[in-house]
């Protein structure tokens, strides 16, 4: 007797690894620490010409804080 769904579940499986491997890249790729160091470096030069900005931007951050 041949089971004919056999094939699906193998199709299935090797489509969710695929998946799963191209998650994992994509993932690497928007959390690459040259983005986050690049963030950081902006942040700064930011606070040093906008010390008044950044003081209420991070009052703001600091109440969003606190009211979760």
């Amino acid at each position: 007797m041949i089971d004919d769904n056999a094939p699906i579940g193998v199709m299935l499986i090797v489509m969710s690894v695929i998946l799963f491997g191209m998650g994992f890249l994509a993932g690497w790729q928007t959390m690459d620490d040259g983005v986050l160091t690049e963030g950081r470096n902006q942040g700064i030069i930011f606070c040093t010409e906008k010390p008044k900005e950044c003081a209420v931007e991070y009052t703001y951050l600091k109440l969003k804080e606190t009211q979760k």
